[in-house]
């Protein structure tokens, strides 16, 4: 019993849901229904006021009076941007020939002005095309200006960027001289310090005896050969190698002895000519040397000088004399 009153009550709900539905459904039906024909009417209305428009701009095209006023408006503007393209300056000929390009364009649209100004009935339609080309023209020019202007800057920004360089490559290459030029200085005075220097240099004639016995002499008959004999000093700066010596003797007459065979080397960036040479083994201590020169012919009487070089410079000199 209580489960068939519980149905009942249950059936009952379903009934009024169902019965709102519907109502809600009909009710939406008749709003569409409405909101149809509400855009029907707008849609209608729409169609008249457009068509009322293109009447009365059917009515002002015949008339020629805003034709005529769009017109006036059309040529000056022709005019005044060919004068602002006439002002354009540009190095760069493609840009150029563009924009003369532009500048026959717009003395052609201005024949075209002409033209239609000497029309009674303005083409309303060719004046239309016309505004539109000039403000594409325009909108061009304006293209041109932009872009002359960002180069014009970037020019400028250029010239400084390289006058910059062009200081910085002056402070550098003044930098670099200055470098160069300190170390020319300090190789040249390397060179100078590295130089060999000699002491206790002495000169003398020897007769040499038959069993190899030397005894000095100062008689021009009794001289074999010219004995030098000196001390390398001490340099820690100069390459320790063999080093090779040249001997110069200058006679009493003030002439060189250097006999059948001379020696050549480099002095003062000029040949020079030594009588005899000699290499030694040089390692930045005091070592000491005697060099020989045999004679060929028995010398005259008188002072000789004797000179030592090595590496181009005279690192000796002394003098003796014959009787």
């Amino acid at each position: 019993m209580e489960a068939q009153e519980k149905k009942s009550s249950r059936d009952g709900i379903y009934i009024v849901i169902i019965l709102l539905l519907l109502s809600a459904a009909g009710y939406l039906g008749y709003e569409f229904g409405n909101l149809k024909k509400d855009i029907a009417n707008c849609t209608t209305s729409n169609q008249l006021l457009e068509n009322e428009k293109s009447e009365l701009n059917q009515i002002l095209m015949n008339s020629g009076i805003v034709a005529e006023a769009d017109l006036h408006d059309v040529k000056s503007n022709l005019l005044a941007m060919l004068q602002e393209y006439d002002k354009i300056e540009v190095k760069n000929e493609e840009m150029q020939q563009e924009i003369d390009a532009k500048k026959a364009e717009i003395e052609s649209l201005l024949m075209e002005v002409e033209t239609l100004s000497q029309q009674k009935v303005k083409d309303a339609k060719a004046i239309y095309k016309l505004k539109k080309e000039n403000e594409t023209l325009r909108t061009i020019m304006k293209g041109y200006i932009h872009t002359i202007d960002s180069l014009n800057t970037l020019n400028i920004n250029l010239k400084s960027t390289i006058n910059e360089k062009d200081k910085q490559i002056v402070n550098i290459t003044d930098d670099l001289n200055k470098v160069q030029n300190k170390a020319q200085n300090l190789e040249a005075t390397v060179k100078l310090g590295s130089a060999l220097q000699t002491t206790n240099m002495t000169a003398t004639a020897i007769k040499v005896k038959s069993n190899g016995a030397q005894s000095e002499t100062n008689r021009t008959n009794r001289s074999d050969q010219f004995k030098v004999c000196f001390t390398i000093i001490e340099n820690k700066i100069a390459k320790a190698e063999n080093k090779t010596l040249y001997m110069r003797v200058i006679k009493p007459n003030a002439e060189e002895l250097f006999g059948a065979n001379p020696v050549y080397f480099q002095m003062d960036k000029t040949q020079a000519t030594a009588c005899i040479s000699r290499t030694v083994n040089y390692q930045n201590e005091n070592v000491d040397v005697c060099i020989y020169y045999p004679l060929e012919n028995e010398p005259d009487p008188g002072t000789y000088i004797v000179e030592v070089y090595c590496e181009g410079h005279k690192i000796g000199k002394t003098s003796f004399a014959l009787k």
